[in-house]
């Protein structure tokens, strides 16, 4: 299985979203988003390659009820995951992080 790695900001991603969740609804609606995610990550380690090419030529994983989606890029030793993006922030948002 390849070594997951996260861009430094992801944390920001993620904390930025589950703070808007966590006002909106409720620790349940937060949790919820959460879960998503994880089921994301875990779908991504799954099958790293069996995702399709986006934005800048990261794969794409979106959550199942929730506006947002992960790009990523996958290879036989590592699945780095750049950024967790709304679907409706600017396409070029996020596609500049580095390794």
């Amino acid at each position: 299985m390849p070594q997951l790695i996260y861009h430094r900001l992801i944390q920001r991603d993620l904390r930025s979203a589950l703070d808007h969740y966590d006002s909106e609804g409720g620790a349940k609606l937060g949790d919820r988003f959460f879960s998503e995610v994880e089921a994301a990550v875990s779908a991504i380690m799954k099958n790293p390659q069996g995702h399709h090419f986006s934005d800048g030529g990261l794969r794409r994983v979106s959550l199942k009820s929730f506006p947002y989606h992960f790009l990523y890029e996958a290879d036989d030793e590592i699945v780095w995951i750049a950024v967790l993006r709304h679907d409706r922030r600017h396409p070029s948002f996020g596609l500049r992080r580095k390794k």
